[in-house]
């Protein structure tokens, strides 16, 4: 960075710039709307547990949420596997649709190779 730019970087900070401030509050509350969300829904967390993680998101501002909403997530991949990506996330676009396209003829002709055996099966008895 040069001089400039991080003298302008240390006035925004060091004045209290109502900027960095409403940006820190939509943060915040963003977070724990997101963790209020998923504590609601999470049908299998005992009630003692989930009132102690309702006030450590209250207590910690943005700490709080994300600590939650972080151990969520590894409590979740470890109980149902890492998520496999779609061909949509693997894939460009077209490569997708490609991909799609290649699997779908192949079942097709699966589906057609199953139907001759079965008219032979007819004929032969």
């Amino acid at each position: 960075m040069n001089p400039p730019v991080l003298s302008a970087a240390a006035r925004l900070l060091s004045e209290g710039n109502s900027v960095w401030a409403w940006a820190i509050a939509v943060t915040a509350i963003g977070l724990l709307i997101a963790a209020l969300m998923v504590l609601v829904q999470d049908k299998a967390l005992p009630p003692h547990r989930g009132a102690i993680w309702a006030i450590v998101i209250f207590a910690i501002p943005i700490f709080g949420p994300a600590a939650y909403l972080g151990w969520e997530t590894i409590k979740f991949r470890s109980e149902n596997g890492k998520h496999e990506l779609g061909p949509v996330e693997k894939y460009a676009p077209e490569e997708a649709a490609q991909r799609k396209a290649e699997e779908q003829r192949e079942r097709h002709a699966t589906d057609e190779r199953e139907k001759q055996d079965e008219r032979r099966d007819d004929t032969a008895i």
